[in-house]
């Protein structure tokens, strides 16, 4: 065991790590969490060689890097088990159940009889559909991270007395920080939505709204990769006031040089416990109209920093009121970013940090 005088050490596993080609909103959240853990633990992350040409060993700020040859899973367990730490992070981004049975496997094969407290970190909300076959993972983790209530909830009944809720946070950038201006400006009043272009997240709707609308100085710029990008670049055709664009490595600039950001969810599954986009836009106190979705809804406050929206018609209202009502405007900017707070790296990584050491005594 790690001296009493030295940090407890911790393995964190997680399949995807940086750098990456392009960052999604579960890794930047895992990459905000491990920097802000640094001052308690010292970690060393377990990940996959993504590249013939990344590194086999890295140091990185206060933390190392292991990443290791497939098959992943079960080397992780065995670079973990050699590594000897006190605490392992079992970071999951699988939101099909049948998924995550084997990998977990895979990886406690590797890790043998090591006598190991292992936290499954669930980053991802799951499809409900055969959910019970986790009842199946052996051996059980020591506790489970849930990033939503519902998910705690239904992981609780699998794991009575072992899961904690501790929602997805983000970075707040200091007030005097200056952005670089995106490379195409903003109308007086510009429409954002950040995020994968796949049919459950809703572009399609709110594409169909904006149109709809067709109000004056205003333009829609939507942000991603995906599916239905080609879908929505034909749709597009022709409106001189909607930018459909790829991947960009800093949405940054982009994201704040949005007034509204728009979220028309059908599902949550698969995406991060609490849409990291629509988090970094309360960090930009920018409001927020979304859909009743467990990785939405619950990051907004009705009339404080948004609005949840339970059809096209309510959604096409609150944006036409907020757009036209530059005073309603600036009460929700304010409240946004008073309500980013609750989600600031540090204090979830706090959070994740009074657990962990609970569990490792």
């Amino acid at each position: 065991m790690t001296p009493r005088s030295a940090k407890p050490k911790l393995a964190f596993v997680v399949k995807y790590y940086r750098p990456m080609p392009r960052l999604s909103g579960i890794l930047r959240f895992v990459i905000d969490l491990i920097e802000a853990l640094e001052d308690e633990f010292e970690i060393r992350v377990f990940t996959s060689r993504y590249s013939p040409q990344a590194p086999l060993f890295e140091n990185c700020l206060r933390h190392e890097i292991v990443r290791l040859e497939g098959p992943f899973p079960f080397r992780a367990g065995r670079a973990v088990r050699e590594w000897k730490p006190d605490l392992v992070v079992f970071g999951s981004g699988f939101w099909r159940p049948w998924y995550l049975l084997p990998y977990w496997f895979l990886f406690r094969l590797g890790l043998r009889r090591e006598p190991l407290p292992v936290v499954l970190a669930q980053f991802t909300n799951m499809t409900g559909r055969f959910f019970g076959l986790l009842r199946m993972l052996r051996p059980r983790p020591a506790g489970v991270i849930a990033l939503t209530e519902p998910l705690r909830e239904k992981w609780a009944k699998i794991l009575p007395g072992r899961v904690e809720f501790i929602p997805a946070g983000m970075a707040v950038a200091p007030a005097e920080k200056k952005f670089a201006a995106p490379e195409i400006p903003p109308s007086p009043f510009r429409i954002g939505y950040f995020g994968h272009l796949q049919p459950h997240k809703g572009r399609d709707i709110l594409l169909k709204v904006f149109k709809e609308l067709n109000l004056p100085e205003t333009d829609l710029l939507i942000n991603g990769v995906g599916e239905m990008e080609d879908e929505l670049r034909r749709s597009a055709r022709g409106w001189k006031n909607i930018t459909i664009q790829g991947y960009v490595p800093e949405i940054d600039p982009w994201l704040r040089s949005c007034r509204l950001l728009v979220f028309p969810y059908r599902s949550s599954v698969s995406v991060l416990g609490y849409s990291r986009a629509a988090l970094d836009g309360l960090a930009a106190a920018i409001p927020l109209v979304v859909t009743p979705s467990p990785a939405l809804a619950p990051l907004v406050r009705e009339g404080v920093n948004g609005y949840v929206c339970r059809n096209e018609e309510e959604m096409k209202e609150r944006i036409r009121a907020v757009s036209a009502d530059p005073t309603l405007w600036k009460k929700l900017s304010a409240g946004a970013k008073r309500t980013a707070g609750e989600y600031e790296i540090g204090r979830i990584a706090q959070r994740w940090s009074e657990l962990l050491m609970g569990i490792g005594r």
